[in-house]
C-alpha cells in the first residue's frame, strides 16, 4: 500500500524535497542474507564492497559520502581498531568544539523549519517510512557492527535487524499519539543529542532517533569513535526514508570540550546516553546545572538467580544465549547466583554446552562468539579461564579474542568481565542471592520469587517511552 503526503501544509510554506510515499517491504530472510557473505580467508583484510563507502574515509578533508554527514572536523584523527586483528580499520575525525555547536545549531534550524511544524500525522508517515527502508541497510548495519565490534554477522541479521525494525516501527507510532503518553509536541523544534558507543544496539540508537523525531525535534549522533561508522549509516537511512537533509547528523569523536559544547546549547531539549557508570556520571553532572533530562543506559551487570525449583534445560539455554551475546548484549557483564542444591548440576550441564561454540571471524556465517570489543575485556576473560586451548585455529593474528567459557567464582572473588564468559557462584538462599544484586542493572529469577521488585531488562521500546516524555518541554 502506497500513500502520499502534500507538498505543502495548508498555511504555512516551507521546501520539500517530494512528495513521501510509504510503502511496506520484509527484511531479507536469514538464510539468504547470511548465504552472500562468504566466510572470510584468514590472514586477508578483504571488507565487503559496500563498507569502504561507508566508513574508510580515511585523513582529513576525505569529502563525506553521504549528504549531511560531517566533514571537515578540525580535531584530531582518533584510530578505531579492528576487534578481528587489534590492526587499524578507519581513522575518524574528532569533531572540534565549535564544529559540534555549528552541528546542533544546524540541526535545531532544521528542526524549526523543515520538520516541527508538520502534523502529528505527518511525522508518522515520515518515520514509518524508516522501518520501510530499513530493509536496504540490514547488510550494511550488520557488517559495520561486525568489523567495528567484533558482532558477529549471524546476530546481525538474525536478533538486531529484527529488533531495530521492531523498536524503529513502535516509536514511530507514538508521533501522532504524544498526548496519550504524558509527551507533546515542540513546535520549535529543537535538539536531542544520542551519545553512542560501540555498546549502542542499532534498535536502541533506531528507537531513540525516531523518538526524538516524533517529537518534532532533530538529532545530533554523538558517536564515540567505534560508533561513528554506524552513525553515518543512520544518517543516510533516515534521508533515503524521505526526512529532511540535515535533520539527523553526525558529529564522531572523544573530545570532552566538544562534549561539553553539545550539553551548553541553548537549543538542546535531552540527552540519551550509553557507557560506563562512570562516563554517565560526568554527563549527569554537566547537565544538571541546565535540568537537561538525561536518559541513560549504565554498563551495569545482568544478573540469573537459579533457584531449586528452576528448569535447569531452560536455564542452559538461557545461559548459553548469554554466552553468544556476550558483551554486546550484556555490556556490563553476566553473572549467576545459582542455589547450592542445583549449582553443581546446572555447571556440569552448561559448561561443555558453552566451550563448543564456535569462535570465529565475525563475517563467517557459521560463527557464534566473535572477538571481544575491548583488547583489556579479551585478557581479562582469557585470565579469568586461565587457558586459550579453546580458541580455534586460524584466527587473525593481534585480535581481541576470549574462548567462551563458564567459571565458578567464590563469594569474595571477582566477577568476569563483559564477553563470552559467565561466572557462577553459589548462594544458600534467596534471601543470600538478595545481598549479591548490589549494582545489577537487570535481573532474572528462574524457580521461584526473590519476594521483592528486581530490575527488568532492557527494552528499546520502553526506553523510547520515555524519551518522548523527557522531551516534552
Amino acid at each position: 500500500m502506497s500513500a502520499s503526503l502534500p507538498d505543502v501544509v495548508v498555511g504555512l510554506t516551507a521546501p520539500r524535497e517530494s512528495p513521501l510515499r510509504v510503502t511496506t517491504r520484509d527484511l531479507p530472510a536469514a538464510a539468504d542474507s547470511l548465504a552472500a557473505s562468504p566466510p572470510p580467508v584468514p590472514g586477508t583484510a578483504t571488507l565487503p564492497d559496500e563498507v569502504p563507502a561507508l566508513v574508510l574515509a580515511d585523513g582529513p578533508g576525505t569529502p563525506a559520502t553521504t549528504p549531511g554527514a560531517t566533514s571537515g572536523a578540525t580535531g584530531d584523527l582518533l584510530d578505531v581498531l579492528a576487534p578481528t586483528t587489534g590492526e587499524r580499520l578507519l581513522r575518524v575525525e574528532d569533531t572540534s568544539p565549535d564544529l559540534a555547536r555549528d552541528i546542533a545549531t544546524a540541526v535545531a534550524a532544521t528542526s524549526r523549519t523543515d520538520w516541527a511544524w508538520l502534523s502529528a500525522q505527518d511525522r508518522a508517515r515520515f518515520l514509518f517510512a524508516v522501518s520501510d527502508v530499513l530493509a536496504g541497510h540490514v547488510r550494511a548495519l550488520a557488517v559495520t557492527a561486525a568489523l567495528t565490534t567484533g558482532r558477529p554477522l549471524a546476530a546481525g541479521f538474525t536478533l538486531d535487524a529484527p529488533a531495530a525494525h521492531a523498536a524503529a516501527f513502535s516509536a514511530a507510532g507514538w508521533a501522532d499519539k504524544l498526548d496519550s503518553v504524558g509527551a507533546a509536541h515542540r513546535p520549535g523544534g529543537g535538539v536531542v543529542v544520542l551519545l553512542t558507543t560501540w555498546r549502542t544496539s542499532t534498535a536502541d540508537a533506531l528507537s531513540a532517533v525516531v523518538a526524538a523525531l516524533a517529537t518534532g525535534c532533530g538529532v545530533v549522533l554523538r558517536a564515540r569513535p567505534a560508533a561513528a561508522a554506524t552513525a553515518r549509516q543512520f544518517v543516510r537511512l533516515f534521508e533515503e526514508a524521505g526526512l529532511p537533509p540535515g535533520l539527523v547528523r553526525s558529529a564522531p569523536g572523544a573530545d570532552a570540550a566538544a562534549d561539553a559544547a553539545l550539553w551548553a546549547h541553548p537549543d538542546l531539549v535531552a540527552v540519551r546516553a550509553d557507557g560506563s557508570v562512570d562516563d554517565l556520571r560526568s554527563v549527569g553532572v554537566a547537565l544538571a546545572d541546565r535540568g537537561t533530562p538525561l536518559l541513560q543506559r549504565p554498563d551495569a551487570p545482568h544478573v540469573d538467580v537459579v533457584l531449586e525449583g528452576a528448569d535447569l534445560q531452560a536455564v542452559t539455554v538461557a545461559l548459553v544465549e548469554a554466552a553468544v551475546g556476550g558483551a554486546h548484549e550484556r555490556p556490563g557483564g553476566s553473572r549467576v547466583l545459582a542455589h547450592r542444591a542445583v549449582v553443581d548440576a546446572l555447571v556440569e550441564r552448561a559448561t561443555p554446552v558453552v566451550a563448543r561454540l564456535h569462535t570465529g571471524h565475525p563475517l563467517d556465517r557459521a560463527t557464534a562468539v566473535g572477538p571481544v570489543p575491548t583488547p583489556h575485556l579479551a585478557r581479562a576473560a582469557r585470565e579469568v579461564l586461565d587457558a586459550t586451548a579453546g580458541l580455534p585455529a586460524g584466527l587473525p593474528a593481534g585480535g581481541w579474542w576470549a574462548p567462551p567459557g563458564i567459571a565458578t567464582v567464590g563469594r569474595h572473588s571477582a566477577w568476569p568481565p563483559p564477553g563470552p564468559v559467565l561466572g557462577v557462584r553459589s548462594v544458600r538462599s534467596a534471601e543470600d542471592a538478595l545481598t549479591h544484586l548490589t549494582g545489577a542493572g537487570s535481573v532474572t529469577v528462574w524457580g521461584g520469587e526473590l519476594g521483592t521488585e528486581v530490575p527488568a531488562p532492557p527494552d528499546a521500546r520502553r526506553d523510547a517511552l520515555d524519551l518522548l516524555r523527557a522531551c516534552r518541554g
